[in-house]
């Protein structure tokens, strides 16, 4: 459900710059998306919906190669299963420092 909503947002730039991505994503996902596709500290509030559709595009290896900025459901999805694998190796390598 949340790759749909992100798409429909993300086709509507002006809506989709307004909205935070953390209301989709969550508070780690999106830093750690940041940290991927952006390669710095992330900042203290977070981005935009239309940032979070975009960079996990990027994320999947889109790279608006037509120039119509629209990233297909394919790329999204890679991108969504990607960002899910980060996510978990996260959680899982915090998990591990805990018991140590």
């Amino acid at each position: 459900m949340r790759v749909q909503q992100l798409r429909h947002l993300g086709l509507q730039e002006e809506q989709a710059k307004q909205q935070s991505c953390e209301t989709l994503l969550g508070c780690k996902a999106w830093k750690l998306l940041w940290l991927k596709v952006e390669q710095c500290k992330p900042p203290k509030q977070a981005p935009s919906v239309h940032w979070a559709y975009l960079s996990l595009g990027k994320l999947a290896g889109w790279h608006d190669s037509k120039g119509t900025g629209v990233v297909g459901w394919e790329r999204l999805w890679e991108g969504w299963f990607k960002l899910q694998t980060i996510l978990e190796g996260y959680e899982l390598a915090l998990s591990l420092e805990h018991e140590m």
